[in-house]
Order: structure tokens, then C-alpha cells, then sequence
């Protein structure tokens, strides 16, 4: 699974990243420019894409789902309700709060606040799908964190 993003929700891919590698699934939260379009370029039907962009501005997260799109990568979009050019790209699309103007504003309050809701349910479903080896995986890894199974 990749995670295309920028500026500060950067943070909340590595979060979301973070969770999935606590149950041995791992995310790659390409940063740079160069290094997000040879992710995108080398990804395949067999990857998953998760890409974060409120209304499609970005120059470069266009280019990245044209790539993903032509390399048949299946990409879930997570995005505002408002007019979106890389909504025609997506695969899923999963909605954030909109009532903000993005830049007539003092910070991203609700459009934060939903990300945060929509990726810890992704991560929900995903650990739900094997519950019980999910759980078996988080103990055991902590346990060996802690030092207590040596």
C-alpha cells in the first residue's frame, strides 16, 4: 500500500503508517516529489493507493494518479465533496468535511479532524479482516519491544 500526500498531512499518513506496521502491514509514505513519482511508476494492479488531496490543486498529485491510473492501480481518494480533477482517477472515494475555505481560514480544524476519523476506520476495517491475528501480531511485537518474551 502507498500513501501520496503533502504538507501537514504528511503527519497523519505516517500515523496511519505507524498503525498498519504495529500489525505487520506495511505502508509507504513516499515524501519527496521524485521519490512519490517512482512509487507511482513501479506500483501495479497488485498495490493499493491512498492518496490525500483536498481539492486536487497540487501540480504533482495529478501527475501521480495519471501514473497510478495507467499502471492499474486500484486508488482510493480521499478528498472534500467540492469539484475534484483527480476525482475521474479514483477507484473509492471517501469524503472529508468541505465546510472550509482552504484559504480564507485560521487553521484545518474539521478537514484534520476528518481525516483522522476516515483513516482510523480504514485501519479498523483492515485489522477487522483478521481480527484475531491482528490482535496475536500487536501483542507479540509489543511484548518483544518490551523485552518481556526474551
Amino acid at each position: 500500500m502507498d500513501f501520496y500526500t503533502s504538507a501537514g498531512n504528511l503527519y497523519f499518513a505516517e500515523n496511519f503508517k505507524f498503525q498498519m506496521q504495529e500489525i505487520g502491514t506495511f505502508v509507504n509514505v513516499p515524501i519527496e516529489e521524485y521519490h512519490q513519482r517512482l512509487t507511482a511508476s513501479t506500483s501495479d494492479e497488485n498495490h493499493v493507493a491512498i492518496i490525500v488531496s483536498f481539492e486536487g490543486r497540487g501540480m504533482v498529485i495529478k501527475r501521480l494518479a495519471e501514473i497510478l491510473k495507467l499502471n492499474k492501480t486500484p486508488i482510493i481518494l480521499i478528498s472534500s465533496i467540492n469539484e475534484n480533477p483527480i476525482s475521474k482517477y479514483a477507484d473509492y472515494y471517501l469524503f472529508l468535511s468541505s465546510n472550509e475555505n482552504h484559504f480564507n481560514k485560521i487553521s484545518s480544524f474539521s478537514t484534520r479532524l476528518s481525516l483522522l476519523y476516515i483513516l482510523d476506520c480504514i485501519y479498523t476495517c483492515y485489522f477487522n479482516l483478521d481480527y484475531d491475528n491482528n490482535v496475536k501480531m500487536k501483542l507479540e511485537a509489543y511484548d518483544k519491544l518490551s523485552g518481556r518474551s526474551i
